[in-house]
């Protein structure tokens, strides 16, 4: 996934704007009323009630244009308007905006979640979907969501009290407006200030997932082990050294730009509008003498307040902007479209899989992994997948359940193309254990279910883990099924051994409804007598149904009904146990070599 249109170009301020208000519309459209309506009445309230009519009041009191009770009531009505205000924004504002929040971030997840969920294999393999992937969530990790919506509320706000601020100025003066209008100015010269900073946190994204792979590798107990009794830390510590280094030069590279941009935005957002309103106000009162002293009081605190305005405008306009190049990511995030798409039609039940002139490769690579693969598979066969590490044996799985489309050739599914099939509904026909098999800190249950649990499907879980036989160590656990695995959440939760994982994984493949079982290195974690005991579960459990069993150890292969043998991406031998021992080919060398490690370990246990 390659970002390669230019990012300045495409992150238009109002577009990705109405791209996050119409989504929080979406989620709670009620909320997103209340909170702009809260910002516009503060706004209105301070800069112009407060702030001029209150002095302008007050002032021509002072001046005799007024009786007292007059003021009076004025000011009441003032204090009222500061008691509702305050008021709308404690009992209302607050509480909403906190569960919009919470709503709204869950919306923007969920999108992320989804798109992430739809996207091929191989982009958890390419270094620049991981940099776009992670600027897709800064909007959500770093609060960007949340600036953006009160960026808006704030925008509004502020809009309705600089419009009534000009025309109150312009009443009194027309030329004032040209003190009050500089700060539009310094919404051009953040817009440019932001695009440096957008420019430098992108170059400096390689560094931070650097950082953040070296703050895992310390966290996650998967590490552990190799940190604690080898040296690997300290490479890995090199590397988040670089990464702080090369940030740190980047920060100076890009850091006096930054600086220029952000004096001039002073010189025009503080600078003019006081000085040159201020002298304007004094030229009037003192050299031209047509100007009151309550109406001098009055410009000078309406020219304030407007500035101050127009400077909160500008800030939030820029910061929209900067905050829009955050949308920007993750509009580009899930604009991206998959590669590998399904069809209309939906599989019927398993009649046979056929691999036909397949050759494929991961990404731009030259070499192919796997070269001008042809055979079939029928239903109710047990097919064993055999060579050494490399040979092409993962591959072959992964593209049997479309996790990456091969580039040459084509996979059929009952003699249809499986591109033709709905994507989910063909994958359903597959249950499968991958060699880098995960526990997820759940309970067990929810661990061999791969869904929420209940009293109903409980007993299908207890099932699922009686066959793969690891069942009575789970019952041996405070909570039985229902207990939490690994401690990530909970002190309290197991942690069970590489064997006793790997039979929970097998157990999700029992609690499923399957055609086709994909079993990739089934019993790497177990002993020589575990595995036996496994295959024979396996074959009790998947009678009459069709099970791929992917291994370099061949122990599978001896129950098999057929045997594919691969070396360097080919398929070289093919045929039942007896056939290819009989050929003396690649198979018999393999199986002969093993069978005597086995043996040479028997005598080695004797003596």
């Amino acid at each position: 996934m390659r970002a390669a249109v230019d990012f300045k170009a495409k992150a238009h301020i109002f577009r990705n704007t109405a791209f996050m208000f119409k989504g929080a519309m979406k989620c709670a459209p009620i909320s997103v009323l209340l909170i702009f309506s809260a910002y516009i009445a503060e706004n209105v309230y301070y800069a112009v009630v407060f702030n001029v009519m209150f002095l302008q009041t007050a002032l021509s009191i002072i001046e005799g244009n007024g009786s007292f009770r007059e003021f009076a009531i004025k000011i009441c009505l003032i204090i009222l308007g500061k008691i509702a205000v305050d008021l709308y924004g404690y009992v209302v504002f607050h509480p909403v905006r906190e569960r919009f929040e919470i709503k709204f971030e869950g919306y923007l997840n969920n999108l992320i979640f989804k798109k992430a969920q739809q996207v091929e294999l191989g982009c958890y393999e390419d270094p620049d979907f991981f940099d776009n992937y992670n600027r897709a969530t800064w909007i959500v990790e770093k609060g960007a969501y949340k600036r953006v919506i009160e960026g808006t509320g704030w925008t509004v706000g502020s809009v309705f009290s600089i419009v009534i601020l000009a025309v109150y100025l312009y009443n009194l003066d027309p030329f004032l407006l040209v003190f009050v209008l500089c700060p539009l100015v310094v919404m051009f010269l953040r817009i440019k200030r932001n695009e440096v900073e957008f420019e430098k946190e992108k170059a400096m994204t390689p560094y931070e997932r650097q950082k953040d792979y070296t703050r895992r590798t310390v966290l996650l107990k998967d590490f552990a082990k190799e940190i604690k009794t080898t040296n690997i830390f300290a490479v890995v510590k090199c590397r988040f050294t670089q990464a702080i280094e090369t940030n740190i030069k980047l920060i100076k590279k890009y850091g006096m730009r930054v600086a220029v941009y952000e004096a001039l935005s002073d010189f025009f957002g503080e600078v003019i509008p006081v000085a040159g309103g201020f002298g304007y106000g004094c030229y009037r009162l003192l050299v031209l003498e047509n100007l009151a002293i309550a109406d001098f009081s009055v410009l000078i605190s309406a020219i304030t307040n407007c500035r101050n305005k127009l400077n909160q405008l500008a800030y939030y306009f820029t910061m929209q902007q900067k905050n829009c190049l955050w949308v920007q990511n993750l509009r580009e995030f899930l604009a991206y479209e998959p590669k590998v798409v399904g069809g209309d039609k939906k599989p019927g039940e398993f009649e046979s899989l056929e691999f036909r002139n397949v050759s494929f490769r991961y990404g731009e690579k030259k070499d192919y992994t796997l070269k001008n693969i042809s055979f079939k598979i029928n239903k109710g066969e047990s097919i064993a997948v055999v060579g050494h590490n490399g040979a092409g044996k993962t591959t072959l799985s992964k593209l049997m359940m479309r996790l990456y489309d091969v580039n040459e050739g084509e996979i059929l599914y009952n003699g249809v193309n499986i591109r033709e099939y709905d994507l989910l509904k063909y994958r359903e026909k597959f249950a499968s254990v991958f060699q880098d098999y995960r526990i997820f800190a759940m309970t067990v249950a929810e661990n061999v279910l791969i869904e929420e649990t209940d009293e109903n499907n409980l007993p299908r879980a207890e099932k699922a883990l009686k066959q793969s036989g690891v069942l009575d160590k789970i019952q041996t656990l405070p909570d039985g099924i229902n207990n939490l695995l690994t401690k990530e959440f909970d002190d309290n939760g197991a942690l069970l051994s590489g064997g006793e994982s790997q039979k929970v994984t097998i157990a999700r493949m029992f609690a499923k409804k399957f055609d086709v079982a994909i079993l990739d290195e089934p019993s790497s974690a177990l002993d020589p007598v575990a595995e036996s005991k496994m295959y024979d579960n396996l074959m009790e459990g998947t009678k009459d149904k069709t099970v791929i069993y992917i291994s370099h150890r061949l122990s599978s292969a001896t129950r098999s009904d057929n045997i594919l043998v691969f070396a360097d991406g080919e398929l070289i031998e093919q045929g039942t146990h007896e056939s290819l021992m009989n050929s003396g080919g690649e198979y018999c060398k393999m199986f002969t070599l093993q069978a005597s490690g086995y043996r040479e370990e028997g005598s080695v246990n004797e003596e």
